[in-house]
């Protein structure tokens, strides 16, 4: 292992395992022994080496610190040998023998530090840098005893039930003011959950408890069923399928809470890890995923407006299309997500698809592969989303467009959009859309004809925008179809291909003006081509590489210069 370059990525918060005897729940009769609190709690992370999931045997040390790099450690150092690591996760029980002290978890800040050797019992332990900060979940503790004025376990042995369904048939008395928490112990549940108010549901962690179930018939139906003012948190729901619907999560008019998940649906024709329907949920550090079948949703989002934080979404191997989340009439807020999705055949695979609707999408990644079409973000129907700091991939489809725009102009701020192979690759796709393009890249290659910006009917606003097209029978920086753009402050350029075009303008009929300012075009075969219905207005601007085709059209450059810095005329152009 290169021990320069081990990682470890923080993946869910710390889970007190229920071990002691300080928990006291109050309602139901348990028809067990309540189980006791200790001092043991879950740890689950991912492992690194060289920017790759590890898999293997590694032992760990791990110690807890007052201060993010120097301060006092609290208690000893834990050693913890052959730890199972699978692509890179593992788990592993820390504190079981108080190692930590009993003041380590006071309410005060606190660090992780973490040394690490792989694989097992191999030379020295390499530590870890930064420390990782303890937040709010490690007090679960404290938070069990006075948050809470019930708490009912569910474990396979030993806990007041075998089964979520029977603690929360148990429950009667739920108020805002008589709050239950079940805490589901390590084990696989095969049921269907129906979530209650004010009851939420903790697991263990993502990497020990599940709950899954079979697939369904109707829509709305979801191994576990959300609800308002309950929060659902530490485990993995999953759908298999075998029948119309997989759903792992289903949450219809509700407002439920959504914390460390990882939803998977598979195996049914319509696959989705996450069903909001007229719901806004509150989606943090939350995996959703479907696979398999004719449709696939990551998440799946009618009419709704959840809040979405650090979210992953994936949908693939649908044989008709995959999203990775599907946005329609919604307006969710999308704050670091990752969404991809992937199919081959004709299936068509969208990283983000928003149908009618307007989410501000803040540093998303988005991408689409495979199938007929591969998309990384898609606006259409009226869409009019802000997106900022996006970054927007599509590959190996028939066709690639890193962002597509169709009847809808969204603002679009430092957004990356790349497209790449097939027969068509498009940066931006522009289709009877005028968004507003600032600080935009658009970059195309590797496909038949290569585009790094295509209007199609479309009248963007661009500024500081960056287009590049290369290779194939044709590139093009910018191909404006029957359009008028206007150009400020830009870098378009067409290199690689059989014809290299860096502003291409056609059209077959209409009157349109292609405005350019301050901008450098660059292409082999014209700098700019024209077609009869153009006029094309260049200010200050370097046209670099092959001369300005008129074609019928006009062109009118002024304080424009070639790149040998020589202005042919006022009003003529190189």
């Amino acid at each position: 292992m290169n021990r320069k370059h081990i990682s470890i990525l923080f993946l869910v918060a710390l889970v007190f395992l229920l071990q002691g005897s300080q928990v006291t729940a109050q309602g139901p009769t348990p028809r067990a022994p309540r189980a006791a609190l200790g001092t043991g709690f879950t740890y689950q992370g991912q492992l690194k080496s060289g920017g790759s999931a590890y898999t293997g045997a590694c032992d760990f040390q791990f110690g807890v610190w007052d201060d993010a790099s120097i301060g006092a450690q609290k208690g000893v150092t834990q050693t913890v040998t052959s730890v199972s690591v699978t692509n890179g996760l593992f788990t592993t029980t820390l504190n079981g023998g108080n190692e930590f002290g009993a003041t380590a978890f006071d309410g005060n800040a606190r660090w992780l530090a973490i040394a690490v050797r792989c694989p097992a019992g191999s030379g020295s332990y390499t530590a870890l840098n930064p420390r990782q900060e303890l937040t709010a979940a490690p007090y679960a503790l404290t938070a069990m005893k006075t948050a809470y004025k019930n708490v009912l376990v569910v474990a396979k042995s030993g806990g007041h039930y075998n089964t979520i369904s029977a603690a929360l048939t148990s429950i009667t008395d739920n108020s805002t003011s008589n709050r239950y928490l079940i805490w589901v112990a390590p084990g696989t549940y095969t049921e269907t959950v129906t979530m209650k108010q004010y009851v939420d549901i903790e697991g263990a962690g993502e990497l020990t408890t599940k709950i899954t179930q079979t697939g369904s018939a109707s829509a709305f139906a979801g191994t576990v069923v959300a609800t308002s003012n309950a929060e659902l948190r530490f485990l993995t729901v999953e759908n298999t399928g075998g029948n119309a619907y997989a759903t792992a999560i289903t949450s219809v008019s509700v407002m439920p809470l959504l914390t460390h998940i990882t939803a998977r649906a598979q195996g049914s024709t319509n696959n989705r890890g996450i069903y909001n329907d007229s719901s806004s949920p509150t989606m943090t550090d939350v995996t959703a995923m479907a696979q398999g079948g004719a449709s696939n949703y990551g998440v799946y989002n009618a009419a709704a407006s959840p809040t979405m934080t650090d979210v992953t979404a994936t949908a693939s191997g649908g044989i008709s299309f995959n999203y990775g989340v599907y946005n329609v009439g919604s307006l969710p807020t999308m704050t670091n997500v990752t969404a991809s999705a992937s199919g081959l055949g004709t299936s068509e695979n969208y990283g983000v698809y928003n149908n009618s609707s307007s989410p501000p999408m803040t540093n998303v990644t988005a991408t689409g592969s495979g199938g007929a079409l591969a998309c990384g973000v898609a606006n259409t129907a009226a869409s009019v989303s802000k997106m900022t700091n996006v970054i927007a991939t599509a590959s190996g489809g028939s066709d690639n467009r890193g962002v597509y725009n169709y009847f809808s102009s969204p603002t679009m701020i430092n957004v990356t959009a790349t497209a790449s192979g097939g027969t068509y690759s498009q940066g931006v796709f522009n289709l009877f859309s005028s968004p507003t393009m600032t600080g935009v890249t658009a970059t195309a290659s590797g496909g038949g004809i290569n585009e790094g910006v295509y209007n199609n009917s479309a009248s963007p606003t661009m500024m500081n925008v960056t287009a590049t097209a290369s290779g194939g029978t044709s590139s093009e920086g910018v191909f404006n179809y029957s359009s008028s753009p206007t150009i400020q402050n830009s870098t378009i350029s067409a290199s690689g291909g059989t014809n290299n075009y860096g502003i291409y303008n056609f059209a077959s009929s209409g009157v349109y003006t292609v405005t350019v300012n301050n901008s450098q075009i660059t292409g082999s075969t014209n700098t700019i081509r024209n077609t009869s219905q153009f006029t094309t207005r260049v200010g200050a601007s370097k046209l670099d590489g092959g001369a300005v085709n008129v074609n019928g059209g006009t062109v009118t450059c002024i304080g424009a210069y070639d790149e040998n810095y020589t202005s042919p005329g006022y009003t003529t152009c190189p």
